[in-house]
Order: structure tokens, then C-alpha cells, then sequence
């Protein structure tokens, strides 16, 4: 019956009564920040508050978290390429190192860019693979001359492409690190079927072949290059994934709407455009809106422009006139108007008339 208590239920609000005596008694004995001093009700309890204290805060049964650490370092096995936590085992390394993992694509050669450190288990994603040895010189040499090999690759994949007539683009070519596997990128406008290609390939090459579908950014990651500021691409060098870019970080930053301006290599928004957003964003905050009404020294007006980085604004007075002052000298006196209150009636061109009226002849009524 629902008037019935059951033992799961007393012992439910038992549970809940202990919890909270003991958060009321925690409350009780904590120490003041800058006080070796603990308050229990009214009275003053001498003490630090630490353990053997007699102010200590009492002990929960059950209440300590296991979290194991883990010892990792951190590889990446390209320059602009993912972090990857693996086991160092006994190796004490660091950042610089190169050294051969044990991943699911076999054996590869890295760089340590974190040095060996311990982690909370529960934090790593995935298997934690197994650093096998350092690199030794021999293992350095073999990955170069694997490297030297990628140039020839491309050139056979390109010719296998045009024997077998498919609309592919290759980008690049990547063998592992002991030559058992060979990654090939291309780029495509839609699905392609290359299974007679990559039987063509592996009688060619006698390894396993691996054909990548990439995108545009993928595409400008792997054949690298120079951006609009004259350095080479970030994507290419030093990071590691793609930011998320909206054209709503260009208005931000009062750049142009043209997405040929404001565009990298690969066709797409500027990954730069993400790095200053947010500093940005907050020098607004400190700024009028486009179009506010103001009082300056001159009189009043309203906001024409802004310059973010030197917290300027430019202001239109009533006279026409444009002025550029501090933001900090500047007072709201209304909110932002309407766009047609400022604007000037044009006039027309001299060498284009206004067309006359067209009246509609009326027709006469009938006589009744």
C-alpha cells in the first residue's frame, strides 16, 4: 500500500538524514582562510583545520575516489599531426626524442613533444600503445629512405589513375615505417570505385595499399604552401586540427564579406580567422554600435565606424562632419536609430531625366 514504509525506504532516509548532519558539521568546522581559527556554533575551536587537528573535518566512510595515474608521453608522427598518449614503459624521455610506436598500422617513427608524465587514467581515450625502443640512427636512415620512395609513388599512382581513366587527383603518398603499407591521398568530386586501381597498385608495389579520400583543407594540410601573410600554412606546420570558422568572425573583426578576401588556399574561410576572435569579442563589449547616438565635445552624433584595436570610434556629427575619438570620451544619449535617418536624398544624374508620371486616361461616365 502507498501509506506502507519499506526497510529500502528507511534506510534510504537514513542515509540522507547521516549525509546531511555531516555536511551540517563540515559547515561547522571549516577553517577560515586567513584564520588558524575553526567555528563550531558559537564557540571558537583553536586549530588549522588540518588532519590531527582537533577542528579536522571528519572522514566520510566511503567517500575517497580511486583515480590511478598512468605514466604517458605525448607523440606526434607528423609536425601538424595529433598528439598521441602512449606508454613509455621504462624509457625516461624527452620532448625532442624520436622514438618507434607500436600503433594498429604497425610500427611507425615519432617525436615526443610532451615529455613523460603521469596522467589520471580516466582521462586517456583509447589503448595506451607501447613505446617500443628510441630511435637509433639505423632507424632514422630507414625512415629517410622510406620518405625518398614517396616521390616515385605519386608518379606511379598518377600514371595507374590515367591507365584506368578515373576522375582522381593524387595529393600524396606515405609509406609506413617498415615499407609494409603505402597510404595513398587523392581528392575527388564524388564517389569513385578504385578497386581494379588498388590490385593494380599492390601487384606494382607488393605492400598493402591504402587509397584516402581528402577534402579541400586536407588537401592544403598534405601539399602544404604559403598563405596570405607570407608563412607557410598553419594547417601544414603546427596545427593540429581544423578551427571552426564562420563568417561571423569576419564582421567581428570589420573585415571584408568578400569570401575571395578573406579565403586561404584550400577555398575555405581562414583558419585565423579563430585566433583573435575572441579577444575581439570582448573589445566590442567595451565599444558603442554602429550607429548609436552619442554626445561629444563637438555635439551630438552617432557612431559611423569603430577601431577595435585602438578603442576608437569614428562619429558623424549633425553638421556632416566626421570625427575620430577615444571611446572612454564619448556618452550614450539613445540607442541606435534608423538606417534612413542620416541618409542624404540623392540626386538624380544629369544625363537621365525622371521619367514623367504615366496617368491612366479616365473614361467618361455613362449617361444614365
Amino acid at each position: 500500500m502507498a501509506g506502507l514504509t519499506t526497510p529500502i525506504d528507511l534506510e534510504r532516509q537514513t542515509f540522507y538524514k547521516d549525509a546531511r548532519e555531516r555536511f551540517k558539521l563540515r559547515m561547522q568546522l571549516r577553517a577560515p582562510a586567513n584564520a588558524c581559527q575553526a567555528t563550531a556554533g558559537s564557540v571558537v575551536v583553536d586549530g588549522c583545520g588540518c588532519a590531527g587537528c582537533a577542528c579536522a573535518l571528519p572522514e566520510v566512510a566511503g567517500g575517497e575516489v580511486a583515480a590511478p595515474g598512468v605514466w604517458v608521453a605525448g607523440v606526434r608522427f607528423r609536425d601538424s599531426g595529433k598528439t598521441y598518449y602512449v606508454a613509455p614503459g621504462e624509457l625516461e624521455l624527452s620532448a625532442g626524442e624520436a622514438v618507434i610506436v607500436d600503433t594498429s598500422r604497425g610500427r611507425e617513427i615519432g617525436t615526443v613533444v610532451v615529455a613523460s608524465h603521469e596522467v589520471i587514467a580516466s582521462r586517456l581515450e583509447g589503448d595506451v600503445r607501447l613505446i617500443v625502443r628510441v630511435a637509433t640512427a639505423d632507424d632514422l636512415a630507414q625512415a629517410e629512405a622510406m620518405r625518398g620512395r614517396h616521390g616515385e609513388a605519386i608518379r606511379v599512382f598518377a600514371g595507374k589513375i590515367r591507365d584506368h581513366r578515373l576522375p582522381m587527383k593524387p595529393i600524396s603518398a606515405e609509406f609506413s615505417f617498415d615499407g609494409s603499407r603505402l597510404t595513398l591521398h587523392f581528392s575527388s568530386n564524388g564517389r569513385v570505385d578504385f578497386r581494379e586501381l588498388v590490385r593494380d597498385l599492390a601487384g606494382h608495389f607488393h605492400c598493402r595499399i591504402e587509397l584516402r579520400q581528402v577534402g579541400p583543407r586536407d588537401e592544403a594540410r598534405l601539399l602544404g604552401g604559403l598563405g596570405r601573410c607570407g608563412r607557410p600554412l598553419c594547417c601544414s606546420t603546427w596545427l593540429p586540427q581544423f578551427a571552426d570558422v564562420t563568417m561571423t568572425m569576419a564582421k567581428t573583426q570589420d573585415l571584408s564579406n568578400n569570401p575571395s578576401k578573406i579565403s586561404g588556399v584550400c577555398g575555405k574561410l581562414l583558419c585565423c580567422l579563430s585566433y583573435e576572435n575572441e579577444q575581439y569579442v570582448q573589445a566590442r563589449t567595451l565599444l558603442p554600435r554602429l550607429g548609436q547616438q552619442v554626445q561629444t565635445a563637438q555635439g551630438p552624433g552617432y557612431v559611423q565606424a569603430l577601431q577595435i584595436l585602438k578603442e576608437q570610434v569614428v562619429v558623424r556629427l549633425e553638421s556632416g562632419e566626421d570625427v575620430l575619438l577615444d571611446a572612454g570620451l564619448l556618452n550614450a544619449i539613445g540607442g541606435v536609430p534608423d538606417q534612413n535617418v542620416y541618409a542624404r536624398k540623392r540626386r538624380p544624374r544629369r544625363d537621365s531625366a525622371e521619367p514623367a508620371e504615366s496617368v491612366a486616361p479616365v473614361a467618361p461616365m455613362p449617361e444614365v
